[in-house]
């Protein structure tokens, strides 16, 4: 049986300590005793843990601790693995805050369990503290989580889990403004020609880059409009995708036509999150450049491996210098930067390994080829290709 539990815990602190073992590694078999308590009370923390059983233990760290003593950071991690036909049996409280402060905050652990697999990252500084916890074990896990704000706000949290069970457990302490949701967006192409009449495609992803679920996620492009995502809710580190086409007609040009994008969210006490972003179109007109592309797949499965063959000609009377690309499946300009006299040619050959995040939908790639003619014309060619799955 698995199960997954996540806490997040953001409390107006001044700074904490959380200590594991005093410094390097215990392997053995036998009776296990240990404790540890440390109390400050000019930074007003308290931190007590204590553990004991009988059977193989090994403990100690698992990564080299770091410090930027300017930013006044610390992160560092512990592992521990426990079996024995004895429970190994532990506690730990951690207490920050008092009172008198008008904040107080609380965080007890206990555990008792015939086998354990235990690792631990915790990152600490003066205005957050945060724990990553990774536990699997055969017994009983239990933890509670206190935080009182005078006038303001009390919280309480409790899990408990009997019997065999995988856990990620994330507690984080820290500042209120680092409870303020984030967001980040990306427009690929950010920057495109395209043939004036031809259809213009845009692919967006909207990332949760704050500490808390956001919800209500609402982007809208200035050139197109509100765009359909993926997902409207997203936790910590998720990812929202979605994807625009529009035609840009003759009454465009000479272009550029710059849009912006605004993605909005709020998390679940109403704090709003704000990201921004632009998109530029190059609009040339079709005349000169040809461009054909062909897909050597006829339909797409996840995993597999698509290549494109891109075919540029000039057609017209005059020498085409600068000659580049773009398509959709890159992230940057396909660079070529050569001059086609009339009737030359040139073929280019790309790949894109197809995922699943890909399908059901078709797989488009709009591709843009592009030049100066000798009287100084920027002229070029779009094409799109549509691949459907197996």
């Amino acid at each position: 049986m698995k199960g997954w539990g996540l806490i997040f815990l953001l409390l107006g602190v001044s700074f904490i300590v959380a200590s594991g073992i005093a410094g390097g590694w215990v392997s053995g078999t036998g009776e296990v005793d240990i404790s540890r308590s440390v109390v400050n009370r000019i930074d007003d923390y308290e931190y007590y843990s204590t553990m004991a059983g009988d059977g193989s233990l090994q403990m100690g760290h698992i990564a080299k601790g770091s410090k930027n003593l300017e930013k006044g950071i610390f992160s560092g991690g512990l592992s521990l693995s426990y079996s024995g036909d004895v429970p190994l049996v532990g506690v730990k409280r951690t207490e920050t805050g008092s009172p008198f402060r008008g904040t107080k905050t609380t965080f007890q652990e206990a555990f008792s369990a015939t086998e354990m697999e235990r690792e631990e990252m915790t990152r600490m500084g003066s205005s957050v503290v945060a724990t990553d916890t990774k536990l699997a074990f055969n017994g009983t896990y239990v933890t509670s989580s206190n935080s009182h704000q005078a006038f303001v706000r009390d919280i309480s949290s409790h899990q408990r889990y009997t019997g065999t069970f995988e856990i990620n457990n994330m507690i984080q302490f820290g500042s209120l403004a680092d409870r303020r949701p984030a967001l980040a967006v990306t427009i690929l192409p950010q920057e495109c020609f395209a043939e004036a009449g031809a259809l213009v495609t845009r692919n967006y992803a909207v990332a949760n880059t704050g500490t808390v679920p956001v919800r209500g996620l609402d982007l809208v492009d200035s050139r197109f409009g509100p765009v359909l995502l993926s997902r409207t809710e997203l936790s910590p580190g998720e990812v929202a995708s979605g994807s625009s086409s529009f035609p840009l007609g003759e009454e465009a040009l000479p272009g550029p036509q710059r849009d912006s994008v605004v993605v909005t969210a709020v998390d679940f006490q109403g704090n709003v999150a704000e990201a921004t972003a632009t998109a530029t179109v190059n609009l040339i007109p079709a005349r000169g450049l040809n461009l054909t592309v062909k897909a050597c797949e006829a339909c797409v499965r996840p995993g597999e491996i698509v290549t494109y063959v891109y075919a540029v000609e000039n057609s017209g009377d005059l020498p085409i210098f600068d000659i580049n690309l773009t398509d959709s499946i890159s992230s940057s300009p396909i660079a070529v930067n050569l001059t086609l006299m009339p009737g030359e040619g040139l073929n280019l050959t790309t790949n894109r390994t197809v995922r699943e995040a890909d399908l059901p939908g078709p797989l488009k790639n709009v591709v843009s080829a592009a030049g100066i003619n000798s009287e100084g014309e920027l002229v070029g060619r779009t094409r799109e290709v549509i691949l459907l799955p197996c």
